[in-house]
């Protein structure tokens, strides 16, 4: 009864919340001192939305990007730090959610042990690398080092078969790199070079701080640039890899060892607990050859030096302090652009939501997610479903037949907010106040069993790919299921207290960005249930092809330097998304008002503005340049700036919102603007 009762209640508060008559006094619209006056919404609104906010309040020293989002988002770590503070105090039972998540923190904030430890804890390791007398005993230490994620130089792990989804199959992909991709290790302008270069002393660094001398230390780290040149030239571009077909390939176990005989998989299988007959598919076939032809042409001892940077890489931010430093010197001072790392209490408390965050999740959800906010929030997202049915439907250019097939898809749609149903079991994890590096390594063994345990068996669907304090949203096209976990339901992205114009515009654009995700260049190859195939008629494909490269032109004359601009291909998917995602939204908006009084102007914006504003404010990212080049390199999301300005620059409903002129810089000529849906 107590759930029926917390339901009605429920219902009950998104009654009133959604009546224009109950709170129309109390709910707020847009903040008004985000706003740069200055600015003119039609020429750059991007400027216009957030650009006096992002003027008084500049990127921290210890993050990369700054705006209220992400500002939202490490102040939940706040809240997690007070959760964490107050279970490391109590005497909880061995194996209880408070003991586990508490014990952890106070083992990584004793930082002081951890210092005093050094390089102790890799050296048992060290000491198994360095007694490889072959490669095949190499490989018995690859194994136990993918049993902690130390997943080099591939990865093993569970994920949906895309051709019978219903199963969980055995997936290996490529791992292996220490630079950001494969570009990285290949291209020939100045920037690569430098980073290359830079990486080489890094590594160099990293092998002296373990115990070796400048001379080794450098040689090794050649040795492993080599190494992992060749793999980055057997790797897919990041463009390639987001096409679920170039990486779909069902291999049977015999093909497999056909395919990398040098790799003793008979007993790694073993090790990993997995019969030979598992469904398995291979990400990267010319990769896995290339491995294998490593195995051979490449000396046991410069193998053995790989096998400890990348240890000592995955681990660094685990051990003592010279160890983090040189660490945060390369990846977030050099590649990023960080001034500075984040106090202690913080990594300590992402530490803690990485490997428990289910456990420390719960106790969140408890305290800062109420079940009116989780009600309101199912409620838009059936407004923004029914909205993107209606506009699938009215589209001319789509059959009747592949339109049936796209509704079958919508019908299908998993939303899953704020928390799982179910929560994970980590009472066997066993972690210690007094060893952190060890408690460290429990957690990532509890991981990597969880996500094997499920290969070879039926698809859970209500596991979560997110802990629930993540401020985030995610779209899986193997589940068709959308995700947004508590720690995004908060403002700007989602307000109680606000006007459901504001709510459409931020979280609203944010519910139809996913769900857009599942008719994106990518989710369009996935059917209702998931399966990888075409399920549209051939003049429909070839049209919304066409649809898609008109956006991925929009985003390739995107600059953020010169000589630097976006790769529209990379960034299509996002892009697909964010601008499908902002017209269901202003869709879903207007039906949710029909038939009602019209929602008053607040502050002189009419309703209208005021959605398209709590978008440009939402994504009022600031971002460091280096951090934009990465993005750019690797990044399928675009820079903030062009997140906004980019799909509302197609939206007629943004031009009458704001009365601009045909020519305005916001708004595409006719000949030139996308519609996808």
């Amino acid at each position: 009864m107590r759930t029926l009762d917390r339901s009605f209640l429920a219902l009950l508060a998104l009654s009133l919340l959604s009546s224009p008559l109950a709170f129309s006094q109390s709910l707020h619209g847009i903040d008004l001192t985000d706003l740069d006056r200055k600015a003119e919404p039609c020429t750059d609104f991007y400027e216009f939305a957030n650009g006096t906010w992002r003027a008084n309040n500049p990127i921290p020293a210890s993050m990369t990007r700054w705006s209220k989002r992400w500002q939202a988002g490490e102040s939940s770590k706040d809240k997690l730090k007070e959760i964490l503070e107050a279970t490391a105090l109590e005497k909880a039972a061995k194996g209880s959610t408070e003991q586990i998540i508490g014990d952890y923190y106070g083992a990584c904030m004793d930082e002081s042990r951890v210092n005093a430890r050094g390089m102790e804890p890799l050296r048992p390791w060290f000491a198994k690398i360095d007694a490889a007398a072959d490669t095949t005993a190499l490989q018995r230490v690859m194994a136990e080092m993918h049993d902690i994620l130390v997943t080099d130089p591939f990865t093993l792990a569970g994920q949906q078969d895309p051709h019978k989804p219903s199963m969980v199959l055995a997936d290996i992909s490529a791992n292996g790199l220490g630079l950001p991709d494969r570009d990285y290790y290949l291209k020939p302008e100045d920037r690569f070079k430098e980073a290359r270069a830079r990486y080489l002393e890094h590594v160099a660094a990293m092998l002296k701080l373990a115990g070796s001398d400048q001379r080794t230390a450098t040689a090794g780290a050649q040795a492993i640039m080599t190494l992992e040149t060749k793999f980055a030239e057997a790797s897919l571009d990041n463009v390639t890899l987001r096409d679920p077909s170039a990486t779909d390939h069902n291999t049977t176990f015999a093909q497999l060892e056909a395919m990398a005989p040098h790799i003793n998989w008979a007993e790694y299988f073993k090790h990993k607990q997995l019969p030979t007959d598992v469904d398995m598919n291979v990400d990267q076939p010319k990769f896995v050859q290339e491995v294998d032809r490593q195995m051979q042409q490449t000396p046991l001892a410069d193998w053995k030096v790989y096998l400890k940077w990348r240890l000592l890489d995955s681990t660094a931010n685990s051990l003592s302090a010279p160890f983090v430093e040189e660490n945060f010197a390369f990846n977030g001072k050099y590649l990023s652009g960080t001034k500075e790392m984040k106090p202690r209490w913080k990594r300590c408390v992402e530490s803690t939501d990485q490997l428990l965050g289910e456990a420390l999740g719960k106790k969140y959800v408890e305290k800062y997610f109420p079940p009116e906010a989780k009600a309101r929030m199912q409620e838009m997202v059936r407004n923004l479903l029914a909205a993107m049915r209606d506009d699938i439907l009215s589209r001319p250019w789509m059959s009747d037949d592949t339109k049936e097939k796209a509704m079958a898809k919508i019908a299908t749609f998993q939303p899953k907010i704020g928390y799982p149903d179910k929560w994970k079991d980590y009472s066997h994890v066993d972690i210690r106040r007094d060893t952190f590096f060890e408690d460290m390594i429990a957690g990532r063994k509890f991981v990597e069993e969880d996500d094997r345990n499920l290969i070879g068996k039926p698809v859970d669907r209500a596991r979560w790919g997110m802990t629930p304090p993540t401020s985030d949203a995610e779209y899986s096209p193997l589940l068709n299921s959308i995700e947004f976990p508590a720690g995004i339901l908060q403002p700007p992205a989602f307000d109680m207290n606000a006007v459901d114009a504001v709510n459409y515009g931020a979280i609203g654009v944010v519910i139809g960005h996913e769900i857009s995700h599942g008719f994106d260049d990518e989710g369009a190859q996935f059917d209702f249930l998931g399966r990888l195939r075409n399920w549209w008629t051939d003049a429909d494909l070839k049209d919304f092809q066409g649809r898609g490269a008109c956006v991925a032109d929009q985003f390739d004359h995107y600059f953020i330097e010169p000589g630097v601009h976006h790769n529209g291909k990379l960034v299509l998917g996002e892009s697909i998304g964010d601008l499908g995602g902002a017209k269901i939204a202003y869709l879903a908006y207007q039906k949710s008002v029909e038939g009602k009084p019209r929602p008053t102007d607040i502050d002189g914006f009419t309703p209208e503005q005021q959605f398209f504003i709590a978008w440009g404010q939402f994504r009022g990212d600031e971002i460091r340049p280096e951090t934009q080049r990465l993005m750019v390199q690797s990044d399928p999301h675009p820079i903030a700036k062009y997140r906004v300005i980019g799909p509302v620059s197609n939206l007629p409903e943004f031009q009458k919102a704001w009365s601009c002129k045909t020519d305005a810089p916001m708004v595409r000529p006719p000949d030139k603007r996308c519609e996808v849906w």
